[in-house]
């Protein structure tokens, strides 16, 4: 992994903060980073991830240029993008898309967790709080590698966010990389219904319980016209049998189909 003298890196504005990380803009040299400082206790966590994604070269998949510490800290130098989260453009009322942007996100954060998944490699966190938009909001890149694992590695349960985490998962039983396509799922339905999925949940625990159930989210709640291949696929994501979910392959298989070449900048 590509070790950064920290003295090289001047950082500016935060961008985000965290229980145990921060983002801030930064300068590396001469080129504009994002850096996300992680506290002591988060750095093992973090190491993992980040030594499986070292190198990747996507993209739809944020660049680590390397590692850096200093004092207990270490801070990730990545790739700077500048449309923010994809979280905070969904659930924010004067922003404006259409369902031909959906299609068009979702496609590029398919081809993005299958490039990992070529590498047997699994996220293990997908939601829109993990992706950043660039490019006028015509392109997206998955982030945050804190989870990141290999898929011949002990994995842990109840990982990442309890309202995006496939059964399996919070079950604590061996899973594979459909826990991400469920995740893709979920984080489809959001951008299409612009709201938070089992919002009116108050913890990671009942979420659980009511998924356990066969609770998802409702298709009623979508606020755009969903061709019926795309509805199909996504609730067939979030099938509580992984082998009945698609491939990521199969999945980018179904947006090509409904892409269409018009002007997706916001």
């Amino acid at each position: 992994m590509n070790a950064i003298n920290f003295d090289d890196i001047i950082l500016g504005d935060e961008i985000s903060k965290g229980s145990f990380i921060q983002v801030y803009k930064a300068k590396w040299l001469t080129k504009d980073v994002a850096v996300k400082k992680a506290d002591s206790n988060s750095n093992d966590c973090i190491r993992r991830g980040t030594k499986q994604l070292f190198r990747a070269n996507h993209e739809n998949i944020i660049f680590l240029h390397g590692t850096s510490m200093s004092g207990p800290n270490l801070y990730l130098v990545m790739e700077y993008v500048d449309g923010g989260l994809l979280s905070n453009f969904l659930h924010t009322e004067e922003t404006k898309y259409e369902v031909q942007h959906v299609i068009n996100w979702a496609l590029q954060i398919a081809k993005g967790i299958d490039y990992l998944h070529d590498k047997a490699v699994v996220h293990r966190d997908i939601s829109p709080s993990r992706i950043l938009l660039c490019d006028k909001h015509r392109r997206v890149k998955i982030y945050d590698f804190s989870f990141v694992r290999h898929l011949d590695t002990l994995m842990s349960s109840n990982v990442g966010d309890a309202a995006y985490m496939a059964p399996e998962v919070f079950n604590n039983v061996k899973y594979t990389e459909k826990c991400d396509v469920y995740s893709f799922g979920i984080t489809l339905w959001e951008m299409l219904a612009r709201k938070k999925p089992f919002e009116k949940y108050c913890n990671s625990t009942t979420i659980c319980e009511k998924v356990e159930t066969g609770e998802r989210p409702s298709l009623d709640e979508l606020q755009f016209h969903c061709p019926d291949k795309i509805q199909e696929l996504m609730t067939g994501c979030w099938s509580p049998d992984p082998d009945e979910r698609a491939s990521m392959k199969d999945i980018i298989v179904v947006f090509n189909d409904h892409q269409k070449i018009v002007d997706l900048s916001l």
